[in-house]
């Protein structure tokens, strides 16, 4: 008998850690194919309306972000919690819901109103008189934009990833269709932003198509559960509009002391440095309310094998590929973007240390305290990185312009990556093994330092491909258990069954 519930245990275990793992790959591949399609955009304003028109849409594209997250109040990372957790409760399911919707719907309409009439006065203060028009261009969107943001969070919590994948694709595409045909037909910047709009009102129709199920507009309890909800989302709120503050604070003081001109280079460099986060990213969106679930059952040894597994299989991604890009940065940047922008490669190659430690130890289990109802640590590990990262942009950019500002980034993501690691081990009280991460570091510092040396000796391809080759096998040999191997090949096999 005892045989037997240990089986039992044993097979609901692979079962889950399958559908995790399926679940990643369908938010792995969507999120590979928008950051492509992102690169589609940037490539085309880069190449044909230059560096500056790049700096323009990027900055009015931190607006759009910066908006976005303050509507929002936090509801939708509340949302995802909380459907999880009802999802066998019809009654406190539909509240949720309705509540989230209708005060997003409102608040949409509150932040539209702001971005209009506020328009001129962000443009006075970047001294970028083009950067009005985008704003009100852009205004329209936030009611689409937050309710959106809404179901994608009844989808996650729900763990319908392959429904969430296709939704973010089709947004995405739409985004990219839209504007390569206006910035053809000599809209500029503006053809861009109006690509914003009308992907964000298409992939509405079809979030609210596949959530119909779920959709009932009750106002019994509205009240209720918006206070629980905001509550919530409060924390996390803060914590999200800091990490937005971390991850965006250079762009805005880069425009702010330097020029749009100099913020298309920057771009060019972030943009790189953005793929890295693909794949922890593609982890969080699944570990999130696996960690909820894990956490209200109790099953430690579960959670804790999961986060495990997140923070490795990201370093397997991303060490071996943040060692090739640092290899040939400045080949990279001028093959996609052109001759003109070679200055951006030094700023990639600084910003990439910061992005693998953060995607490695941060990234991937960045909803893991939300998970277990601590938002408030997220919120002060982010503040005090936060912070650090204002005074270093606010200190270095005068001096070193835009690789002042990569350095001020890398240095904030790593505090905020150690400070996060050490609140989240001590919080969930798991042990993990890191001393193969120590081992893949050393590896890589060796690797880097035989690049520089031998370059002299021997051609960089050649020797860099060398390096990559065999620093990518001792990361196999390294990060994977053997019966991991073989679960990575029936995973894959699995999933090219269920392809999105």
């Amino acid at each position: 008998m005892v045989s037997l519930l240990y089986q039992a245990l044993q097979n609901k275990r692979m079962q889950e850690a399958k559908k995790f793992a399926l679940d990643v790959s369908h938010t792995f591949i969507a999120s590979i194919i928008n950051m492509l399609l992102v690169f589609v955009i940037s490539i085309i304003l880069a190449r044909h309306l230059g560096a500056y028109d790049l700096g323009l849409y990027r900055l009015t594209y931190t607006f759009y972000g910066v908006a976005t997250m303050v509507g929002a109040l936090g509801i939708p990372v509340a949302v995802i919690k909380y459907v999880a957790e009802y999802k066998e409760e019809i009654a406190n399911l539909d509240r949720v819901v309705s509540a989230a919707i209708i005060t997003s719907i409102i608040a949409g309409f509150i932040i539209s109103i702001i971005m209009y009439l506020f328009s001129h006065n962000a443009a006075d203060i970047f001294r970028m008189p083009q950067m009005e028009s985008q704003l009100m261009l852009l205004s329209p969107v936030f009611p689409f934009i937050l309710v959106n943001a809404v179901l994608y969070g009844v989808l996650n919590g729900l763990r319908k990833m392959k429904t969430y994948a296709i939704a973010l694709i089709l947004q995405q595409t739409l985004m990219t269709a839209f504007t390569v045909i206006l910035i053809y037909y000599e809209l500029g910047v503006s053809g861009a932003i109006i690509g914003i709009v009308i992907s964000s009102i298409g992939v509405s129709a079809y979030l609210a198509y596949n959530c119909r199920s779920y959709i009932h507009l009750i106002l019994d309890g509205y009240l209720e559960t918006t206070r629980k909800l905001t509550t919530f989302g409060a924390k996390m709120f803060g914590a999200n509009l800091i990490n937005m503050i971390n991850l965006q604070a250079d762009v805005v003081f880069l425009g702010y002391f330097l020029t749009a001109t100099n913020v298309g280079y920057y771009s060019a460099a972030t943009g790189l440095s953005k793929f890295f986060l693909v794949v922890p990213q593609a982890i969080q969106t699944v570990s999130y309310p696996a960690t909820s679930e894990y956490w209200a059952k109790k099953d430690i040894l579960g959670l804790q094998n999961m986060i495990d597994k997140s923070v490795r299989y990201s370093a397997l991604a991303l060490m071996p590929t943040g060692l090739a890009i640092v290899f040939f940065a400045k080949e990279i940047v001028v093959r996609i973007y052109g001759q003109g922008f070679q200055q951006s490669a030094l700023p990639l190659q600084i910003l990439l240390l910061g992005t693998v430690i953060f995607g490695v130890a941060c990234t991937s289990i960045g909803g893991s305290l939300a998970g277990i109802n601590r938002p408030d640590l997220s919120l002060k590990a982010a503040g005090i990185s936060a912070t650090a990262n204002v005074i270093l942009n606010v200190a270095l950019i005068p001096r070193f312009e835009v690789p002042g500002a990569a350095l001020a980034t890398c240095t904030s993501l790593i505090l905020m990556t150690a400070l996060f690691g050490l609140m989240t081990l001590q919080t969930l009280s798991i042990i993990l093994n890191l001393k193969w991460l120590a081992m893949m570091i050393i590896a890589a510092l060796i690797g880097f330092a035989a690049f520089a040396a031998g370059t002299i000796f021997l051609n960089q391809y050649i020797l860099g491909s060398i390096i990559i080759v065999i620093y990518t096998g001792m990361a196999l040999r390294i990060i994977l258990k053997k019966d991991e191997i073989d679960e990575i090949i029936s995973i894959i096999k699995s999933a090219g069954k269920n392809r999105i």
